[in-house]
């Protein structure tokens, strides 16, 4: 039995599986592993930026985008739950074509390549960007300082 995700047509059509694949190429280029490792360096650069003061932003001028930043945030978290169903093999049938392409798929959906990867490391890009902001308009310390009495409050 051939590889299911090597079916092709031999008339210079796209095989099922080449059309995705050339899609997820395309999103690779700009939501892929070195795309995202490189915004999170720049990420971290400009966090660092703002510690040693290399540039400063009004609280008025940062806090539109800080929501912005929050709110994109909030929804990925939102997201985490219902991507978890990417931990599991789809049901396609209990013949080997249907493993095979229920395999292939998990391993699609759960790798460092694929678009749940993609999302919780544009989370983490989102939150250094806020901190940078925070930082950069002097109130990170007041932030931080008001999730401590959020923290110290549901204690007791």
């Amino acid at each position: 039995m051939s590889d299911p995700m090597e079916v092709a047509g031999s008339a210079g059509a796209l095989a099922p599986g080449e059309a995705l694949s050339k899609m997820v190429a395309a999103m690779d280029r700009s939501m892929g592993t070195e795309a995202m490792e490189k915004a999170t360096r720049s990420a971290d650069q400009l966090v660092a930026s703002a510690k040693l003061n290399g540039f400063k932003v009004t609280p008025e001028a940062a806090d539109p985008i800080i929501k912005v930043l929050e709110d994109f945030i909030e929804r990925i978290e939102r997201m985490r739950f219902n991507m978890r169903i990417f931990e599991q093999a789809p049901p396609l049938g209990n013949h080997d074509y249907g493993k095979k392409v229920a395999q292939h798929m998990q391993k699609a959906a759960t790798d460092e390549r694929s678009a749940r990867s993609a999302v919780l490391s544009l989370k983490v890009v989102l939150e250094k960007s806020r901190e940078a902001l925070l930082r950069a308009s002097n109130q990170y310390e007041d932030q931080e300082e008001s999730a401590l009495d959020a923290f110290r409050g549901m204690g007791g």
